[in-house]
């Protein structure tokens, strides 16, 4: 049975670019309420904002900080809505 913390891990893609360890991300759950979604949205928002660029003399690294941005969209969650307007009839 795959867990919680095993979907995040997949889709932060923890295997291909490890950021967070497993207290970390279970971290990012409890935040979260347990809410796959926002932990994933807020876990690409952090890998976002880490500099991950690099340069070696000549050669330059650019960062990865537009591709978490782009996956960070695909889990955003909606917008709440609260309305504090009453019915006009009262009920």
């Amino acid at each position: 049975m795959t867990s919680d913390l095993d979907i995040l891990k997949f889709n932060l893609q923890e295997k291909e670019y490890p950021y967070f360890d497993d207290e970390d991300l279970q971290l990012l759950l409890d935040k979260n309420n347990g809410d796959i979604q926002a932990a994933s949205y807020e876990g690409c928002m952090k890998k976002a904002v880490a500099d991950d660029s690099l340069t070696l003399s000549d050669i330059k690294l650019s960062s990865n900080r537009e591709y978490w941005l782009a996956l960070a969209k695909q889990f955003k969650p909606a917008p709440q809505y609260i309305t504090i307007m009453k019915r006009a009839d009262g009920q």
